[in-house]
């Protein structure tokens, strides 16, 4: 075991911070989407003060959000996503500090390993993705924009998920049915719904999907934070 424990915070939306092993990774860093706490980069950037990667799944802009302002601020970090979006993006940043991917094997992130994972969804630039972030205290997938597939059963084979996001708004995504579906698949040991009631069309009850889950009986522990709540794991 690590000496950290992992921990999650979740902005509102997609956004999500993840420290492993005290990697710290910023996924779908909209930031300033309505329901995060932060209206502005600068504050979010004053308050984090560091991260090392901003992951990006999908080109759509409530995804990629402040992704290059934030690289233009911290410094040090690089962005991580499928090979043509990390190119674009990075192109406003530095070729140096993209690291260019694609679905399949393991991406080394210093003492993090990172796999793209598909998902079910459009992007003009590159293939949609989600993402498995592995560590010693254990395994996070963010699963970015994507209706349910059977495939995420594989994920649970390989990577024995301990904290799944995933998202149940529904209209662009899983909603809260499908959401409880991906859950049993995954089994993970935690499951935190995201990407729901920013805008009209994605409202739902996230404890809808939390009844749903714990009727599955299969002992996967659901986490629902507020925009700006943490989330520590071991």
């Amino acid at each position: 075991m690590g000496f950290y424990m992992g921990r999650i915070t979740w902005y509102g939306h997609a956004c999500t911070l993840v420290e492993l092993d005290g990697v710290k990774v910023l996924v779908d860093p909209w930031v300033t989407n309505p329901a995060s706490p932060y209206k502005s980069v600068e504050d979010f950037v004053k308050d984090v003060v560091s991260v090392d990667y901003v992951v990006v799944t999908h080109d759509h802009g409530d995804h990629v959000g402040n992704t290059v302002e934030l690289l233009q601020m911290f410094k040090n970090s690089k962005l991580v996503g499928i090979y043509e979006l990390a190119n674009e993006l990075g192109s406003r940043v530095g070729s140096d500090r993209v690291v260019g991917a694609n679905i399949g094997g393991p991406i080394r992130l210093g003492r993090v390993t990172a796999v793209l994972t598909p998902a079910h969804h459009s992007s003009s630039i590159g293939h949609p993705t989600g993402v498995v972030l592995i560590g010693s205290e254990g395994s996070v997938y963010h699963a970015g924009d994507t209706g349910l597939f059977m495939e995420l059963t594989l994920l649970k084979e390989l990577y024995n998920i301990t904290v799944a996001l995933l998202p149940i708004g529904g209209h662009f995504t899983m909603g809260v049915k499908e959401a409880v579906k991906a859950t049993e698949l995954l089994r993970p040991k935690y499951v935190i719904p995201i990407h729901y009631n920013t805008f009209d069309v994605i409202m739902t009850d996230p404890e809808e999907f939390k009844r749903g889950v714990e009727r599955l009986g299969i002992g996967t522990e659901v986490v629902v934070l507020r925009p700006g709540e943490e989330f520590t794991f071991k």
